[in-house]
């Protein structure tokens, strides 16, 4: 009998650490940091839009966790650089939903979307980019959600705005293969557009970025064919040092850029030369809301820096993976939970998302004054 006794104490003394283990597990998972991932470009030509996007993220979180963090628990962020690289960008995905992020954040270029959309949806972990545009990934039921407009209204605008009422209708072209799923179908909608309003594009160039790309002999070879106007589809650095080769040349011609450059990069390396360029852009650069005034404020003195287009952006796909998060903290159901929201505040306005986690925004004319992006009235 002795030995009954002793054999039900070591099983009850087992039980009750059992217990106490699961107890323990479970109080420590309700109260543990949700773990949200970051995937961008942190280095090399790009890491303008990488180190922005992180860092907005960064600042949003830090919001977050002052106020109380989501249903009491701190939010934590886990960083990974996809170096603008396929490679890179498919092990920083897998490297995040090992650390079992809830969601993630990124990435900032259509190239790399494209790269990591299968991975993401396979592991079917909520995604939301707040700077890729690329069209082919409208209208689809899949992780993959966004915060920016596509880029075919982008490219409409500015070949609207240049012939209608510039009278420019003849334009050279330089665009970066590196971002291929951006640039091209960039390229494309403009020349289609373009042709619609009465204008052509008369000659294009394309490159690879890098460090070892010339750049004086792809200028001279697109001011051969004589156009009015230049158009970028390429990233900030890259794009500033076009534009001082054709300024060293002497050429007066009007210059343009998609979106992808008009980053405080461009101001910085373009210097001059710059002066002038115009963009339609998403981010309102003059917004005078007292909102985005504060944060703009409080951002700068964080990182030393004037938040970007890509800084807001990502501020924003934060507040709406927030939002989301609110209403379900975990990530099974989170996509549904994101997308029943309709809407969410960004930092400069109400964002309406559709059903597919599409959005519509508003257009800003925006040229650089004076080392400065102005909105035009």
């Amino acid at each position: 009998m002795q030995w009954r006794a002793v054999r039900l104490r070591r099983h009850l003394t087992v039980a009750f650490l059992l217990g106490g283990m699961v107890l323990f597990g479970f109080a420590c998972s309700e109260n543990s940091p949700l773990k949200i991932g970051f995937v961008g470009g942190l280095t090399g030509r790009v890491a303008d839009l990488g180190v922005a996007g992180r860092d907005g993220v960064i600042f949003a979180i830090e919001e977050k966790n002052r106020s109380g963090g989501i249903a009491g628990r701190k939010v934590e962020l886990v960083v990974r650089d996809d170096r603008q690289d396929a490679e890179s960008a498919k092990q920083a995905i897998r490297e995040l939903t090992n650390e079992q992020v809830v969601a993630i954040i990124g990435p900032m270029t259509s190239s790399m979307a494209a790269v990591i959309q299968p991975l993401i949806n396979s592991a079917q972990v909520v995604t939301v980019s707040p700077t890729t545009k690329s069209d082919q990934f409208s209208g689809q039921d899949d992780f993959f959600l966004r915060v920016t407009a596509p880029l075919s209204r982008n490219a409409e605008k500015i070949a609207s705005h240049a012939v209608k009422e510039l009278n420019l209708k003849r334009f050279a072209v330089i665009s970066d293969d590196s971002n291929r799923e951006f640039s091209e179908t960039w390229l494309d909608y403009f020349k289609k557009s373009l042709s619609a309003v009465g204008g052509q594009v008369v000659s294009v160039e394309t490159f690879t970025s890098g460090p070892n790309v010339h750049f004086l002999p792809i200028v001279e070879r697109i001011l051969q064919s004589e156009p009015d106007a230049v158009l970028f589809i390429n990233n900030a650095i890259d794009t500033a040092l076009l534009a001082q080769q054709i300024r060293k040349l002497e050429s007066n011609v009007p210059l343009f850029s998609s979106e992808w450059a008009f980053t405080t990069d461009l101001l910085s390396f373009g210097g001059r030369a710059v002066n002038g360029m115009i963009s339609f852009h998403s981010f309102n650069a003059n917004s005078q809301d007292a909102g985005y005034l504060s944060f703009a404020e409080g951002f700068a003195k964080r990182f030393g820096y004037a938040p970007s287009f890509a800084t807001v952006l990502a501020h924003d796909a934060a507040s709406y993976l927030f939002a989301g998060l609110e209403k379900n903290p975990s990530p099974r159901g989170l996509k549904e939970s994101m997308l029943k929201l309709g809407s969410f505040s960004g930092l400069q306005s109400n964002v309406v998302v559709d059903k597919f986690g599409d959005v519509e925004r508003g257009l800003f004319l925006t040229v650089i004054e004076n080392g400065q992006f102005k909105v035009a009235e």
